[in-house]
């Protein structure tokens, strides 16, 4: 198909859908911004443009502030995975410091006995 041909289609595609796009611009309220001009005729959006900043910050703050919250659960996870392994692995040595210490308190106690003793 031609260059020509295919220009030809979309110019009656377009004559063909013009009395429909009149019938849904007249629904649309003519609050908003003109979008598009076509000799007298123009298309309204359906909200006001200031409305539609504010709807588009509401939503940037919103995918801004899921994201630092999801970054923060990341890190939070991450650490407390890195904490668990850790307890696993100083396990035996926090075992055997409380032997250790339980030893050396007796060792403590038997001193002092025998401290007593010779007086």
């Amino acid at each position: 198909m031609t260059k020509k041909r295919k220009l030809a289609l979309l110019k009656k595609g377009a004559k063909l859908l013009e009395p429909v796009l009149r019938e849904e611009a007249a629904l649309i309220p003519a609050a908003g911004r003109v979008i598009g001009k076509k000799g007298s005729e123009s298309v309204a959006l359906a909200l006001p443009l200031q409305q539609i900043k504010k709807y588009g910050l509401l939503a940037g703050g919103t995918l801004l502030g899921l994201s630092a919250i999801g970054s923060t659960l990341r890190t939070a996870s991450y650490r407390m995975a890195v904490s668990r392994e850790l307890k696993k692995q100083l396990k035996p040595i926090h075992e055997k410091l409380d032997r250790l210490e339980k030893e050396n308190a007796e060792l403590k106690a038997e001193l002092e006995q025998e401290r007593k003793k010779n007086r």
